[in-house]
């Protein structure tokens, strides 16, 4: 294994990390290294990144690269114990006469869970609620353009990929899996960057993603799974604690599904769907989540403060990233999360009388300002006790935003100066960038005090930290309330089957076990095994 550090170019223009490694290496001192690159390539050797980050500790940015040589017999060998590891069942004999695995979502989790049944020869039947992908995008961008009102049904939140469709497209999770490797690998495959398999922060970009997403459920469809979209789950049937069958809706017409096994992995703005289950005596539990603003600033300031560069000048860097928590006096936290570098803030509505923001990015990441999710934690000290507790907090705040503003095309915004002194409709260095409008509003009716001053008290802390976060001028939005669901369906450690409906896989975000694109599929993935662990032949 070898170490290579760069420093970050003006002008730079390499085609990609392998061409700037090489080219490195061929400029360098390092005599001994370019004898190794040399034998390596001599020997039909391909060079292999395993990890690249970026080292600012000391005020100046360096790219640091790890990276090897291997021969395509080496490189073969890591990917089939990437995909035995992922699918230990292959091979393996199922009962297939047992009914079709259906998957209700069609989000990370879901989309991962169908392609393992789908490569296992599971045939799985997928619904979501939501348009596909063309469809929905035309749907949020006449929304978007204010051409339109909101589809409940196909929106920012709902529709082919889930949310994560119309987000940053990040990968970075704390989770320890092998599992990662062989998601990153698959998007790859269906044309994500390859920079994504070894990238310390990796993110795909939503406009890379869209296409993605469409390669995967091709395969899927290829490989005898089937998709209907524009299709709502509507009821879960059972006899004696076990799944007998679903019933869907498209179009206002009602049809049943046969099946005895559903992995439920709806994203977590389904709320419809949480009360249907609470109400069916599906074993749940409220859970703790984060509520908040989005912040934003200009990228280029952050790119100085974490940098010492503006990333405009270079293709050696992207748009600065960071990751900051602070304690408030209060006793409360104060934590950034789904970190937006050159992106903007979106309006995340799934239905009126709401106001709800989120992050996004395109793979270039160059829009004028940076964005961040600044979250609050609450638990049932704030919401209250009861299962669906934490959901009415959600729809409670989401609603006292859009009263701040009375439409739900404009989302409530304040520079930071002002969030507890009063509102100012002057943006002048820092303009919001929500579509289709924003409204300057106090925030002083949308959150409670005590949410409110750790708020601003952890934005101040948070300028310790980073030079300029604390900017006057920061732009805040509301309200950031989707960063996680509210509750958890509740399901056996180690077969991941719901504790009161045998059958049942809740999985990924909106079931409360992951946070975020990657973790949903890995857990999408993991329920996908114990089910078919379940088919198998004896």
């Amino acid at each position: 294994m070898f170490e290579l550090k760069i420093d970050p170019k003006p002008g730079s223009n390499c085609k990609d990390d392998a061409e700037r490694i090489i080219q490195a290496i061929r400029s360098g001192r390092d005599k001994k290294l370019l004898s190794i690159l040399d034998k390596a390539l001599k020997d039909k050797k391909r060079l292999h990144i395993e990890k690249r980050f970026v080292d600012a500790r000391h005020g100046k940015a360096k790219v640091i690269f790890r990276f090897d040589f291997l021969t395509e017999e080496e490189e073969l060998k890591r990917h089939t114990a990437l995909i035995s590891d992922t699918m230990p069942y292959l091979g393996k004999k199922f009962n297939v006469a047992a009914d079709r695995p259906v998957i209700v979502g069609f989000g990370p989790a879901g989309i991962f869970a169908a392609l393992i049944l789908a490569r296992y020869g599971l045939r799985p039947v997928i619904i979501e609620r939501g348009s596909a992908m063309a469809q929905r995008i035309r749907d949020v961008d006449s929304f978007r353009s204010g051409n339109s009102m909101i589809n409940p049904e196909n929106n920012i939140q709902f529709g082919e990929g889930g949310a994560g469709t119309f987000s940053d497209g990040k990968l970075y999770t704390g989770l320890s899996s092998g599992i990662k490797g062989f998601v990153a690998d698959v998007f790859v495959r269906h044309g994500a960057d390859k920079s994504i398999l070894y990238d310390s922060h990796p993110h795909i970009g939503t406009d890379r993603l869209r296409d993605v997403i469409v390669s995967i459920r091709e395969e899927i469809i290829k490989l005898g799974g089937e998709i209907f979209f524009d299709t709502r789950l509507t009821s879960i049937e059972q006899t004696d604690g076990k799944i007998t069958g679903i019933t869907v809706e498209n179009n206002s017409v009602s049809r049943q599904i046969r099946c005895s096994n559903v992995i439920l992995a709806v994203g977590n703005s389904s709320r419809d769907t949480f009360r249907h289950l609470y109400s069916s005596d599906i074993r749940m539990e409220s859970k703790p989540f984060a509520v908040g603003v989005r912040i934003e600033h200009k990228r280029r300031d952050i790119d100085m403060s974490q940098y010492g560069i503006d990333t405009a000048d270079t293709s050696d860097l992207s748009a600065a990233n960071y990751k900051l928590v602070v304690e408030t006096s209060n006793g409360r936290k104060l934590y950034s999360f789904c970190m937006c570098p050159g992106g903007e803030v979106i309006n995340g509505i799934s239905g009126d009388g709401q106001c709800v923001v989120n992050g996004m990015s395109l793979y270039a990441r160059d829009n004028e300002n940076s964005n961040s999710a600044l979250l609050v934690p609450v638990d049932s000290n704030d919401f209250g006790d009861g299962v669906l507790a934490g959901l009415l907090y959600q729809e409670q705040l989401e609603h006292r935003a859009y009263e701040a503003t009375g439409d739900c095309k404009m989302i409530p915004v304040t520079k930071y100066k002002d969030l507890k002194s009063g509102i100012t409709g002057n943006f002048e260095y820092i303009k919001p960038s929500v579509k289709p409008g924003y409204k300057a509003c106090a925030f002083d009716g949308i959150f409670d005090s005590e949410i409110l001053d750790t708020i601003d008290e952890g934005i101040r802390l948070m300028g310790k930290k980073i030079k300029g976060f604390d900017n006057p001028d920061s732009v805040l939005s509301a309200v950031e309330s989707r960063s996680s669901s509210p509750v958890r369906i509740l399901r056996e450690k180690d077969t991941r089957v719901s504790v009161s409906l045998k059958g049942l896989y809740p999985a990924g975000e909106g079931a409360g076990y992951a946070g975020g694109i990657m973790s949903s599929a890995i857990d999408g993935i993991n329920c996908a095994n114990s089910l078919a662990f379940s088919l198998i032949k004896t």
